[in-house]
């Protein structure tokens, strides 16, 4: 089940931007049907790829994430 305080976050890889991207339904977490590819995200700083998801659980685990601590 997902918390209804859970937002769903990214953190570049290239440049290091680190964003809330909004906060997180059941859709958002399944995965791509069979033969489709998976959304690809791109950093909106620097355009690159290399975007790794996180979900935070609450707004202090948001907060953590944003300032690098976690």
């Amino acid at each position: 089940m997902i918390d209804q305080s859970s937002m769903l976050c990214a953190h570049c890889q290239r440049c290091g931007r680190r964003s809330v991207l909004g906060r997180v339904d059941a859709a958002t977490l399944t995965p791509p049907a069979e033969g489709g590819n998976a959304p690809r995200l791109r950093c909106d700083m620097c355009g690159g790829r290399q975007v790794k998801l996180f979900n935070a659980q609450g707004p202090v685990e948001m907060l953590a994430f944003l300032n690098g601590r976690m």
